[in-house]
Parts: C-alpha cells; sequence; structure tokens
C-alpha cells in the first residue's frame, strides 16, 4: 500500500489491527485508516497510529522510527516554552510532514530551525551590531566554523559542525540535484535538531 494516510477517529469495539488491543478505557481513542481517502477497513488505536503510518509510507522494517519519533515529541514538549511561537510552528510542521513522507519539505522546516540557531549562536558570539552586518546564514555559519578550527577549545564546537552538517543536507534539498531525500535523512535532521536544543539550552541560547 501507499498514498497519503489519513485517520479519523471511530467508537468502534474492534481491536486495533497492527498490535490486537483492544479499547481498555473510554478516553482511549481508536482510528480508521483511510489511504488516499479510500477506506481500508483498518482500525488502529492511538498508540499504534504512528507506526501504521510509518509501515504505510516507508514499509515495515522501518517501524522502529516510531520510538525516535516518540522521543522527539517528548523533547519538544521539554523546550516547548522556550521557543518563539515561529519555531513551535516549524518544528510541528516538520513532524507533520515526516509522517506524511514529505520528507524534502520537512527537511526546510528543519533547516529553518538550524538558521534560527545560528542566529543565535552568532549573535552571542560576536554581537548584535555584527550580526546585522551578516545577514546571510550560510556567512553566519562560516565566521563560527572558521572560529571553532582557529580555537579548537571553544565548548560550542560541536553544535556549529552540527549545525554545518545541516546545512550541508538542506542546501541538498533545497538545490536541483539527482539525491532523493528519504526518510532517514529526515529523521538524522530531527535528532540533530533535539541534540542541538540540549547543547544550546546548557548555553543559554534558548
Amino acid at each position: 500500500m501507499s498514498g497519503k494516510v489519513n485517520f479519523i477517529e471511530v467508537k468502534l469495539e474492534e481491536p486495533c489491527r497492527y498490535c490486537g488491543r483492544k479499547k481498555l478505557k473510554e478516553s482511549e481513542k481508536f482510528y480508521k485508516v483511510f489511504i488516499e481517502d479510500t477506506d481500508t477497513g483498518i482500525v488502529v488505536c492511538e498508540l499504534c497510529k504512528g507506526g501504521f503510518n510509518t509501515l504505510i509510507v516507508e514499509g515495515s522494517e522501518k517501524t522502529h522510527a516510531t520510538h525516535l519519533t516518540f522521543y522527539i515529541k517528548r523533547t519538544l514538549l521539554e523546550f516547548r516554552e522556550k521557543l518563539p511561537e515561529t519555531i513551535r510552528a516549524d518544528l510541528d510542521s516538520a513532524m507533520e510532514n515526516y509522517k506524511n513522507g514529505r520528507y524534502s519539505t520537512s527537511f526546510r522546516n528543519i533547516g529553518v530551525v538550524a538558521e534560527w540557531l545560528t542566529e543565535r549562536l552568532f549573535t552571542k558570539k560576536f554581537g548584535k551590531q555584527l550580526a546585522k552586518e551578516t545577514p546571510r546564514w550560510e556567512d553566519r555559519l562560516g565566521k563560527l566554523l572558521h572560529q571553532s578550527r582557529r580555537n579548537k577549545k571553544i565548548p560550542e564546537e560541536t553544535v556549529i559542525f552540527q549545525l554545518f552538517s545541516l546545512k550541508w543536507l538542506r542546501n541538498r534539498v533545497d538545490h536541483p540535484s539527482e539525491y532523493k531525500i528519504t526518510g532517514e535523512d529526515v529523521r538524522l535532521g530531527l535528532i540533530s535538531i533535539m541534540y542541538l536544543f540540549h547543547q544550546t539550552s546548557s548555553y543559554n541560547l534558548i
């Protein structure tokens, strides 16, 4: 099966097709699966919704990725109040696009968040005036990278190199090339952003 997957909440009593579990309490949600707006007749529970979506979009061998998305959602909740509304919206969009197999769009969302983190780090290191004089995030990141190579002892070095890796892959997505982005690429981008949140939080950047 392939195509866009939608889930519509239902009040059926049949067990989840994915794990076989029946509704244990009234507040639990069960969903009927639609692919390209066609009723598949399949019902899944709220715990298996993400896993079933991955099964359809990427195949059964990738369903382990639902554990990663659970971790990412928990991390986002941890940092959510520290982030601007626009960044929260991009992160929500990145997750939604990832779950629906829109990998290029998801990675562009990730790129926007990486740009924001780069700006925060650049402003802290070089000041607001130089940040105004250096509007392109590629130039800001390049200057940060140059500084970190000259001084290997700066604590933000791992953050800078992680941001540089995201920039390279984001450019592959944004510009025409033979490279086709995959779910693995997006998962790498998402986990990198979560790592960056933890690291930059310790430097009081978010």
